[in-house]
């Protein structure tokens, strides 16, 4: 193994955050007779990557970002007579209760711990969400621990996260590496935290010479591994 501890993000990484995020979208807007159109969709998407990157950045909270991105999209669909903050929680119980692995994400992680690599996760994520999907696919029997910025007060890129994910672990963040799929934000971070870090990026947009990229899990493995 070329690394003593590997850490990993979760959403879009190790599980597929678009498939959940999509289908607990439209399952609490149907409870309204509302179904969304795939335009409507996309529009959330956008609006939360937005506010996601606020959070990123210090500006606001978790727990403001959470209900304002249902209050701008309400506004920009129309409807003003449902409450976003019901929506917002209706959202993050459903989301915490699905929950898929990436496509090879299962079959990498058990053969990665029958070799003996030390994991651990760690996310941005809202905790109750990444702690409830973890659970339904029992990640605890492939990693030590997983980690999230409301336990350490700070988001990525801010390397506190890691910092303390290298006590937890007892491995110094130089033997470590951090697979991500987010090229800004993850990617910083571990500049920031001193390790090195490996893109996961399934759809192969990302060209860039400061960092590995790896399109799948057999790649990663590989890279990983051998």
């Amino acid at each position: 193994m070329k690394y003593e501890m590997v850490y990993f993000d979760l959403d879009n990484t190790l599980l597929d955050f678009s498939r959940s995020e999509k289908e607990s979208l439209c399952y609490v807007f149907s409870k309204y007779g509302f179904e969304l159109s795939d335009e409507q969709v996309e529009l959330y998407i956008q609006i939360n990557k937005k506010w996601w990157q606020d959070f990123s950045k210090g500006l606001y909270s978790k727990d403001h970002i959470v209900v304002a991105r249902f209050k701008e999209f309400l506004e920009k669909i129309g409807l003003l007579n449902i409450s976003a903050e019901k929506v917002a929680q209706e959202y993050l119980d459903k989301l915490s209760k699905t929950a898929y692995f990436m496509p090879g994400a299962k079959e990498f992680l058990e053969k990665m711990k029958s070799q003996g690599q030390r994991m651990a996760v760690l996310t941005n994520g809202v905790q109750k969400v990444q702690h409830g999907r973890s659970k339904i696919l029992k990640l605890e029997n492939y990693v030590e621990f997983i980690l999230t910025s409301e336990q350490v007060k700070k988001p990525k890129p801010d390397p506190a996260m890691f910092i303390q994910a290298s006590k937890m672990s007892n491995v110094n963040l130089k033997d470590s590496v951090y697979v991500g799929d987010d090229p800004v934000v993850d990617y910083q971070a571990t500049k920031n935290a001193g390790m090195d870090f490996i893109l996961f990026d399934p759809s192969g947009v990302n060209k860039n010479n400061d960092f590995k990229i790896v399109k799948n899990f057999d790649e990663l493995y590989t890279l990983l591994c051998m």
